[in-house]
């Protein structure tokens, strides 16, 4: 078994007085797709802010590629781990290429200074994200779902062997969120983390679960951990469970 590119040790995560998970152990590897679940105000974010260095835990240790995460120069962190927020802002103008284009940053000499090459992992990026035909459009004209479909090019193209994607499906028609499950399952040489609210698509697509519930935890892989009766204490209703070719469908019952 390959070395784990992520491992977190006794994580304790605080938001004001409310405790969002406490001894969380956990060891993500290339080619894993985690996604954390869990009701509203859970603290999926605040996770993903959190083994993204942004945000301090109350306790514990972060480690990416054996380094602990406070120790570790800003490039070197950026090209390690890559973080894509649940709502991007756009204080100013710029086409959809050079917001990707500003995803290089680690890699250049300078701002501003792209080389050929950034250009053309720019292209590809947009292309896999179905959006090579907007490239010359102004960013702060996009629908919020193909904003979010920028940012998450801008992520391919800063090129991180750890992905944190906080709702990468948010603002999406249902074809969207299936090519975008679809492209970030197929990184087999990236480890990525993603918060979500469709049960559903993670059941197809993932295949570890950390399901997050008023300070508890579950962790582990998809058909182990994404089970009715946690569910049920996650999210605090029954769930019935359909069997097909395409996997299984979870139904919330109230």
């Amino acid at each position: 078994m390959s070395a784990p590119m992520l491992r977190v040790e006794a994580l304790r995560i605080e938001a004001g007085d409310k405790q969002l998970c406490a001894g969380l152990d956990l060891e993500v590897r290339r080619g894993e797709f985690w996604c954390v679940v869990g009701r509203n105000g859970a603290g999926k974010s605040t996770l993903l802010h959190t083994l993204a260095g942004l945000l301090e835990p109350r306790e514990g240790q972060i480690l990416l590629d054996g380094s602990d995460i406070r120790s570790m120069r800003l490039t070197a962190l950026a090209r390690l781990r890559g973080l894509m927020a649940q709502q991007q802002f756009d204080a100013f103008a710029s086409t959809v290429l050079e917001t990707v284009i500003a995803g290089r940053y680690p890699y250049q000499a300078g701002p501003g200074w792209e080389s050929d090459e950034d250009r053309a992992v720019a292209w590809q990026a947009l292309d896999a994200v179905g959006l090579a035909d907007s490239a010359g459009k102004d960013v702060m004209k996009l629908s919020g779902g193909e904003r979010q479909r920028v940012a998450l090019a801008t992520l391919l193209v800063q090129n991180p062997a750890l992905l944190l994607l906080d709702e990468p499906t948010a603002h999406q028609d249902a074809a969207a969120q299936l090519a975008v499950m679809g492209l970030v399952r197929g990184m087999t040489n990236k480890a990525v983390i993603a918060a979500c609210h469709d049960i559903n698509l993670v059941s197809r697509f993932a295949t570890h679960v950390l399901v997050l519930a008023d300070g508890a935890h579950w962790a582990g892989p998809v058909d182990s951990v994404l089970v009715p009766e946690v569910l049920q204490r996650a999210f605090d209703c029954h769930f019935d469970v359909l069997h097909s070719e395409r996997g299984r469908l979870f139904i919330p019952l109230g």
